[in-house]
């Protein structure tokens, strides 16, 4: 928030030291509180009549825990009045400012969703609760500091806040990730060093993910770009029906083995195409080929939550799909082939057939 009436200058004011509902009618109508033209002379200056020249420091809380002492001498200060009588308050407006913005630093929140973490030992690491969004309305914050300062009153102060959005993950609902849902590994060539780190990488980018009901997932969003500056090393891909050399080579492997863990789960796959070759690390038909211009996607259609689950460990990347035990689901998968190089995958929940899944392979190109 940019705020007006900020310069590098100090504003001089005086107040007349009365019940507040007279303090309108002591302001010279020339010279308003807000966007004070510089002025360092005591002409302009609006008197205030101290018992003494005190000024001290005005506690602040937000309510959750956090607070900020303003220590109002770095704002203002009593000044001699060269007419005699009354003293001259003086308000360093910068400075005031930088403390406001110090303030909103220190007490407004972020809001964030309830998340939950869970051990490759399928130990409960912690839950942390969700966080409504609070900021603090500076403005109003701005005129009751300075009519605080001007009545001496240096006792704590409440500020007014503005609530975002409620959480839509609570810790409630964290509680109901307690299930492995599904399960699936496949294992790489870790003597393969750029595929592994491929595989590491993008394993990481998803690991913890969680998917409220309805919610649906995206690989390339959650995983993002593959490119050296992000991390990602060159490996053998498969490109238009043979291998090559490219930024992120093993990633398939990745969304591959999740595509299987989500089936199992028995959760509903939005997007996903098969490679254009069969790959070694599964049945053909059983994989899911991702790029910049093809996503593998899947919605979470249960009840309750879920959590991804994502580590690589002895030569082999794991997916865990962790919910909640009520949706637990029998799940079949068969492949038979119905022709030459295409495959016919057939999922069945509960005894009843989901969905089939056709992938249809080119012939490897010849070499000379």
């Amino acid at each position: 928030m940019k705020y007006k009436g900020v310069g590098s200058f100090i504003l001089a004011f005086a107040i007349l030291f009365s019940p507040i509902s007279s303090y309108a009618e002591t302001l010279n109508p020339q010279i308003p509180i807000e966007n004070q033209p510089v002025s360092t002379t005591t002409d302009s200056a609006i008197k205030v009549t101290m018992p003494e020249e005190y000024i001290g420091t005005i506690r602040i809380a937000n309510g959750l825990g956090q607070i900020y002492d303003f220590d109002a001498t770095k704002v203002f200060k009593f000044l001699p009045n060269p007419s005699g009588g009354v003293m001259l308050l003086q308000m360093d407006e910068v400075i005031f400012y930088q403390e406001l913005e110090n303030m909103k630093k220190a007490l407004n929140k972020k809001g964030q969703n309830a998340a939950t973490s869970i051990n490759t030992k399928g130990e409960l690491v912690a839950i942390t609760p969700g966080v409504q969004a609070i900021e603090m309305d500076i403005e109003k914050a701005k005129q009751d500091l300075i009519m605080k300062v001007r009545h001496q009153d240096f006792t704590p102060y409440q500020p007014v806040f503005n609530y975002g959005q409620v959480p839509s993950r609570t810790t409630e609902d964290m509680k109901k990730i307690n299930f492995i849902l599904s399960e699936f590994s496949t294992s790489f060539n870790s003597k393969v060093a750029g595929r592994s780190e491929n595989i590491s990488l993008a394993a990481k980018a998803i690991d913890g993910t969680i998917l409220m009901p309805g919610e649906e997932f995206s690989f390339n969003k959650v995983v993002g770009q593959t490119t050296l500056a992000r991390g990602y090393k060159n490996a053998p891909v498969i490109v238009d029906g043979e291998f090559v050399e490219g930024v992120g080579g093993g990633v398939c492997q990745v969304s591959t083995t999740l595509f299987n863990s989500v089936l199992r789960a028995g959760m509903t796959v939005t997007s996903r195409r098969n490679h254009s070759l069969p790959v070694a690390y599964v049945p053909k038909g059983t994989d899911a080929a991702v790029a910049s211009t093809l996503d593998f996607k899947f919605k979470n259609t249960l009840n309750n939550p879920i959590y991804l689950q994502a580590f690589v460990e002895n030569s082999k990347i794991y997916f865990r799909i962790y919910g909640s035990q009520a949706d637990d689901k029998e799940v079949n998968i068969s492949v038979k082939k119905l022709a030459e190089r295409k495959y016919e995958m057939t999922r069945t929940v509960n005894g009843s057939i989901q969905d089939k899944f056709i992938s249809s392979y080119r012939e490897p190109k010849k070499t000379n």
